[in-house]
């Protein structure tokens, strides 16, 4: 055995955390810069309108957090704040953000097809942000969310329900998917639930490393994205995006989703009607950016959705490609490949897209009769309109198609959802969208956008399913009721109005005109027209 001192003095260690402890006290402040950006159109809408004005891309377009903690001069803040709560809450190492939002759905909203109600939620936000060195270079900050929600109704909720408890998915709709409720009375017109979300981010020069529960969004669209969407609800995950190069840029994920499945096998080892472990699943997910020029980014990335076992090595390696492990591995696994990209002329514009391959066949690629390319692609281009109007505005057109193969698999615990809801674009497979909107903030304080959304889509059932998988051909819009394919229209104008650093107003007022609406536990399918309107309310201290 040797002895540790004929290597490093016992003294020598001990100074070094000495000064190590020190230089914390020096090197370790709060940076009063760092603000919580929550993914929304308003935000997108600013950053964007940069990205088009300077003529070079911004990775927050295609590869950001839902909460994103940045520096301010990069960004809005999400945080409401006020002189007294700057005093008795917040100082240089730990800030507190209590935060009370009320928001009124008019008839229904999104997730109801009609009826008032109401969702009050009290939040509070906890964060820290320390520096490691001295030059800032290297920081870490630790941050938690939590959302109580308490939803009261006129009417009872129609809503789905899975092991006895409501799913919250706000079906055929942008609005983000909340998963598992809870219904606290009888009645069915009161739903509780909680949303929770935190994470460690440890920042260096050139990247980043985290340790959150959140939502990934990677993809380039606006009104719903075909990788990883703003839909989902949060999920566990670790991950780093890294810059190799002026070039290169390179990001990994790996994360733990909900499956909604009931493990049967612990049911000997919980009470009758209690709660059981749901069967695991998982995503791994990486990615590949190049930037020939400042203004032109291609990206190239790979996603794998496994489940019924625990973390799977080969997938654990951000560098191995998931394509040739997942045929080690028999096959089982629900693999997609990415390619995305974005264009941008200076001032005037940028034009963008993303196909989504959920299966390739090379060798009949464009071939109509034997391809086996389970596909979506969407495009999109934003228009600066700064030179015709005062009020910085962008006219945007965006359209989605996605044919009845992606995001479904054969095995059900592989399927491209979280909850039950899609990871990527809300109308879900055999589908297809167009998204056209107007927006531009008269006043600093104030954004604006009036918009149309028109989409459609078909049904995926257990006889497409087995179609799929003897390579036979799937009709687009394939559905087994009678009549036009399920559509609905939206047109509306929204905004968003921060008078000042304590309080902000959302609202949303539209029409909707759904055919072969669908309720919860009905064969029947039906119309649904209506004028409605949401109004938020968030206070803060």
């Amino acid at each position: 055995r040797v002895p540790l001192d004929r290597y490093v003095s016992v003294e020598a260690v001990v100074r070094f955390v000495r000064i190590l402890i020190s230089s914390s006290a020096v090197s370790f402040p709060l940076l009063y810069s760092q603000v919580l950006m929550i993914s929304s159109q308003a935000h997108v809408y600013d950053v964007e309108r940069n990205s088009i004005l300077r003529g070079r891309t911004d990775s927050y377009l295609s590869l950001r957090y839902r909460h994103e903690w940045r520096n301010a001069s990069r960004g809005g803040n999400d945080l409401m704040t006020t002189s007294l709560g700057d005093k008795r809450l917040r100082n240089d190492r730990f800030k507190i953000y209590p935060e009370l939002s009320a928001r009124a759905y008019l008839d229904g909203g999104h997730l109801q097809p009609e009826g008032l109600y109401i969702d009050v939620a009290p939040t509070v936000t906890a964060s820290g942000r320390y520096n490691l060195s001295s030059d800032r270079s290297f920081s870490i900050t630790g941050w938690s969310r939590l959302e109580k929600h308490s939803v009261v109704a006129s009417e009872e909720f129609d809503v789905r329900v899975s092991a006895g408890r409501p799913l919250l998915h706000s079906d055929f709709s942008w609005d983000q998917a909340v998963g598992y409720s809870d219904l606290p009375s009888s009645d069915n017109s009161w739903i509780e639930y909680r949303l929770g979300d935190g994470g460690v981010i440890i920042n260096y020069p050139g990247g980043d490393v985290t340790f959150a529960k959140s939502a990934p969004i990677w993809s380039s669209g606006y009104s719903g994205q075909l990788w990883f969407s703003d839909k989902t609800s949060s999920f566990t995950f670790l991950s780093f995006r890294h810059q190799l190069s002026e070039r290169w840029s390179f990001a990994f994920l790996h994360g733990s989703l909900n499956s909604t499945i009931l493990d049967s096998t612990y049911s000997s080892y919980y009470p009758k009607g209690g709660g059981l472990p749901l069967i695991k699943k998982q995503i791994a997910v990486h990615r590949l950016d190049f930037t020939p020029f400042e203004n032109m980014r291609i990206g190239f990335g790979e996603s794998v959705i496994y489940g019924g076992r625990g973390l799977e090595t080969a997938y654990a390696l951000p560098f191995v490609p998931y394509w040739t492990a997942q045929a080690d591995l028999s096959n089982s696994d629900n693999l997609q490949i990415v390619l995305d990209w974005e264009v941008i002329k200076r001032h005037l514009g940028r034009f963008y897209g993303t196909l989504y391959l959920d299966e390739w066949d090379l060798v009949d690629t464009f071939n109509r009769d034997s391809s086996r390319n389970w596909a979506a692609l969407q495009t999109g281009l934003t228009v600066n309109l700064d030179q015709f109007l005062p009020w910085k505005p962008l006219l945007r057109m965006e359209w989605t198609h996605l044919t009845p193969y992606v995001y479904v698999h054969r095995s059900e615990v592989n399927t491209f959802e979280h909850f039950g809801a899609p990871l990527g674009h809300w109308i879900g497979p055999n589908g297809e969208g167009l998204f056209l909107s107007l927006e531009g903030r008269p006043k600093d304080q104030v954004w604006v956008q009036a918009y149309i959304t028109l989409s459609r889509r078909g049904e995926v059932d257990e006889e497409s399913l087995n179609s799929q998988y003897r390579h036979e051909k799937v009709s687009f819009l394939y559905r087994t009721y009678e009549g036009e394919a399920e559509q609905r229209t939206l047109f509306g104008i929204r905004g968003e109005w921060s008078f000042n650093s304590w309080a902000r107003v959302r609202f949303d007022f539209f029409s909707s005109n759904w055919s072969q609406y669908l309720a919860t536990d009905s064969a029947t399918r039906s119309d649904i027209q209506k004028v409605d309107a949401t109004l938020q309310i968030v206070i803060g201290l």
